[in-house]
């Protein structure tokens, strides 16, 4: 099954930045988006239209994503619009310099108990927006901020394996498996790094989270990962508005099309699309501690 093939009687529509209408296929399955920005000003114009079309597409849950103390109480608007959204509170590292004017606010929205789990969060050495040492005190932070209130985190790591490999590993030697036995403590997102990495981040009991690139012909990393981590510890996400899968590469990114992403992973671990978006869906609820 190729990932364009149709499953499903009936195609929801998605659009492309000049709103003509694309058709996405359905599946016959729940899905989750496990990790989104639909609070992003990229969807002011049409942003109830994108969630009709992801509920449509058969989508069970999204994860809304802050950034900021300001996005993550744009993601909590929408979630308290639709108790299908699921809001997360943090500082995404390219922001990490203002973390002494953002910690009271994000100490008290995570404080408050509306959000399910803390990020993003983590280190990103590629575009440095802000300097490395605030970035590992902002993690650092955020990580205990965490642990402290039972959530998992949401992991952001870009040019920095196994510098956040080690910040993480420490993190979680002294807490260990802080939210039970039989759960995770958080999810690696769009999950760049290779196999080993990925396999040492599931011994410390995350999840793995697979974007849109798996799409990509030449992306021969991420494609490993998505066919190989066992299925029991992969999510699928979207990170819209970015990072969009073929065939609508290049175009802005919406929760619907997380079903390409799965059906992208399926084909290449030989399996039904209907049994990994299941599956993705399942682990979603059961890091986020929603129900399906």
């Amino acid at each position: 099954m190729s990932p364009g093939s149709p499953i499903g009687d009936t195609p929801c529509m998605t659009t492309r930045r000049d709103r003509t209408p694309v058709p996405v296929q359905p599946l016959e399955a729940p899905v989750v988006d496990a990790h989104a920005h639909v609070y992003s000003r990229e969807f002011d114009e049409d942003r109830d239209a994108i969630l009709e079309r992801a509920w449509a597409a058969g989508l069970r849950h999204i994860v809304e994503v802050g950034t900021s103390s300001d996005s993550s109480m744009r993601a909590l608007a929408i979630a308290r619009q639709d108790a299908r959204v699921h809001p997360v509170a943090g500082l995404h590292p390219h922001a990490a310099r203002r973390l002494a004017e953002e910690r009271p606010a994000l100490e008290r929205l995570v404080g408050d108990g509306d959000f399910v789990a803390v990020g993003e969060i983590g280190l990103d050495f590629f575009r440095n927006n802000s300097p490395p040492e605030d970035q590992y005190e902002a993690l650092h932070w955020q990580l205990e901020l965490a642990s402290a209130h039972a959530l998992p985190v949401v992991i952001h790591s870009r040019d920095a394996d196994e510098e956040c490999y080690a910040v993480i590993e420490a993190w979680a030697g002294r807490h260990g498996r802080y939210l039970g036995p039989d759960r995770e403590v958080g999810m690696m997102h769009c999950y760049a790094g290779n196999l080993d990495l990925a396999r040492r981040y599931v011994d410390l009991g995350f999840l793995v989270s697979i974007p849109g690139p798996v799409t990509y012909a030449n992306n021969a990393r991420g494609r490993e990962v998505a066919s190989t981590v066992p299925l029991d510890k992969l999510l699928a996400e979207t990170d819209c508005p970015y990072l969009t899968p073929v065939p609508w590469r290049g175009q802005r990114n919406e929760p619907a099309y997380v079903v390409q992403t799965i059906r992208a992973i399926a084909e290449l671990r030989g399996q039904r699309a209907e049994d990994v978006a299941r599956a993705t869906a399942v682990n979603a609820a059961r890091l986020f501690g929603f129900d399906l």
